[in-house]
């Protein structure tokens, strides 16, 4: 039985106007889990002879199949795994903190966090939680130490408030030292192709294996 669960998140596009696209990608592991996928990414990397960060925008479509390989080979050897997305089309959303609205302030971190929500949310409501420690690891969103608190606390309300399991620790990485944020990298990076830049190219089965959906409000 699983002792603990992994949450990585990262993102693509940025809170503000310079995209018009903002993604969160999300990959769900455990500490049972972890060690047959570090297998399976240790051989990823010497045999595709990949020395650096594994970025979606570097990783060729034959790297990319492979690393479907990876989450399709885990999920059917029952080594629990699960990969969950949200996007926002900017055009589209009308929800808070993105845009000036009365009593809601243009905010970009708030609108980070208020994706961050629904993000866990979505994901939350199709899979459980296999352990009764979850560890939340995020991409460094934040420098200022005040927003990444901040952001822990939100986290940490909405627990209390029964809208997500309640967390052991929220932290933040740099993916250039931490793999699994490099795979939620290119989880969110699939998303962006998909929705934004390519919607016309065939993804074959993916995003059966990627669980996205699209935030309006």
């Amino acid at each position: 039985m699983a002792k603990r669960d992994f949450i990585f998140i990262d993102e693509s596009g940025e809170p503000g106007e310079e995209t018009p696209y903002y993604i969160q990608g999300l990959l769900h592991i455990t500490d049972e889990s972890l060690k047959k996928i570090n297998i399976h990414l240790g051989a990823f990397r010497y045999f595709g002879d990949i020395r650096g960060e594994l970025k979606s925008t570097r990783l060729s479509q034959t790297q990319k199949e492979k690393l479907l390989i990876i989450l399709k080979d885990s999920i059917k050897n029952n080594f629990f795994i699960a990969a969950t997305s949200v996007f926002v089309n900017k055009e589209r959303y009308e929800g808070h903190y993105l845009k000036e609205k009365v009593g809601f302030p243009k905010d970009a971190a708030r609108f980070r966090h208020f994706i961050m929500r629904r993000l866990l949310e979505f994901h939350f409501k199709r899979y459980q939680a296999q352990s009764n420690e979850i560890e939340i690891v995020i991409d460094r969103f934040h420098s200022d130490e005040l927003k990444e608190q901040q952001m822990r606390n939100y986290l940490r309300k909405l627990s209390v408030l029964k809208f997500l399991p309640n967390f052991l620790h929220i932290i933040q990485a740099d993916s250039r030292y931490l793999e699994l944020l490099q795979i939620t990298d290119w989880i969110a990076g699939s998303v962006k192709e998909r929705f934004f830049i390519h919607p016309d190219r065939e993804y074959e089965d993916l995003f059966k294996y990627i669980n996205a959906q699209e935030i309006i409000n």
